[in-house]
């Protein structure tokens, strides 16, 4: 699997939606010039796998992006690029982070899922380590957080 990328928008506006891998084989480099924009949302939603090369080419694209006078924004961040974000603060200077997927299980049928998570919605609950609960679809049991609430969302609290 390679990375996707939709872009949509124009100069005022971009948006871009990636999903895939996030590796050596992925063009990020090449696209600085191409998104072009006053504001860039990102929506990494399908983003499945990153590695070392894949963090290196990230950090460069949001740099290059930064270095335009783009404001870059984060839409529906997958868990594996959360993960990175919080080992590397790299990864998230000069971005505002909107919104995260979150893995999330379910208290009575162990039903496991990923939820999204509005960071300004929950700002402040997420920096007292209290991250919301769902209602599982599955039985309407209690879905929680299946992560360290301080491990996970560290980069709110940076």
């Amino acid at each position: 699997m390679r990375l996707d990328v939709m872009m949509a928008g124009n100069a005022t506006l971009r948006r871009l939606t990636l999903a895939g891998r996030i590796d050596d084989s992925a063009p990020l480099a090449g696209l600085v010039e191409t998104v072009k924009a006053t504001d860039v949302v990102i929506d990494t939603g399908g983003i499945v796998f990153i590695n070392s090369i894949g963090v290196r080419e990230w950090m460069r694209f949001l740099r290059g992006l930064a270095a335009t006078g783009a404001r870059i924004r984060l839409e529906n961040v997958a868990e594996v690029l959360v993960t990175q974000m919080n080992l590397i603060p790299d990864l998230r200077s000069g971005v505002t982070t909107v919104s995260v997927q979150a893995p999330y299980a379910c208290d009575k049928c162990g039903a496991e899922l990923s939820q999204l998570i509005d960071i300004d919605k929950h700002r402040d609950a997420l920096r007292a380590l209290q991250p919301p609960t769902f209602t599982c679809p599955e039985c309407g049991g209690t879905l929680t957080l299946a992560d360290y609430p301080d491990r996970y969302f560290a980069f709110v609290r940076a």
